[in-house]
């Protein structure tokens, strides 16, 4: 288990305050904008750099700690689009839970899933790892390791897997790291 850096949720404050005060020194239909603006915008634009720095950093230590300890990898071919999808919805079928969803996006979007898979994906033939990938909607999380049973009330706020069939009572994301090495189909090179 990798804990999550959440390198946005650090600099949120300061990017939310660099941004309001950018927005206040803009003046609209200006043909150009005050020195108070260029410096305000300079900042914002400064927090957003290092904030893809760190993260960067972060993703090329994870992945090459992996690559150098791990001579399996099974990797999870996730669909990041997707899953960041707006919930809006239209005028006629308006969306629920706008605003958790756009929260959840945000998560997702800072772990930086598909950068991880890249980087994961070519460290891996420098260091001589052999790489494995599974299948992209398949119930990883649902489905019990053991048995195959698949539970589909899970939501994701369970953090816990019950198995009813078998008894198998373990941490969610375990179990799918289990359904994932046992799925796995080793890539060529």
């Amino acid at each position: 288990m990798i804990p999550n850096p959440r390198h946005l949720a650090a600099t949120e404050r300061k990017l939310a305050r660099a941004q309001r005060v950018m927005s206040r020194r803009f003046v609209r239909g200006a043909a150009q904008q005050s020195n108070g603006y260029t410096e305000a915008r300079a900042r914002v634009a400064r927090l957003h750099a290092q904030l893809a720095a760190r993260r960067t950093s972060t993703l090329h230590l994870i992945s090459k700690r992996l690559v150098q300890q791990c001579a399996e990898i099974a990797l999870e071919s996730l669909n990041t689009k997707g899953m960041t999808s707006s919930a809006k919805g239209t005028i006629q079928s308006p969306g629920r839970n706008v605003r958790q969803k756009a929260s959840l996006n945000r998560a997702i979007l800072d772990a930086g899933f598909g950068e991880l898979n890249r980087q994961i994906t070519y460290k891996a033939t420098w260091h001589g790892a052999t790489l494995a990938r599974v299948p992209t909607f398949f119930p990883f999380s649902k489905t019990c390791f053991a048995c195959g049973w698949i539970n589909t009330e899970l939501t994701l706020t369970d953090r816990e897997f019950a198995c009813h069939q078998c008894g198998i009572v373990l941490d969610r994301d375990a179990n799918a790291a289990r359904n994932i090495k046992n799925h796995a189909i080793p890539v060529q090179p």
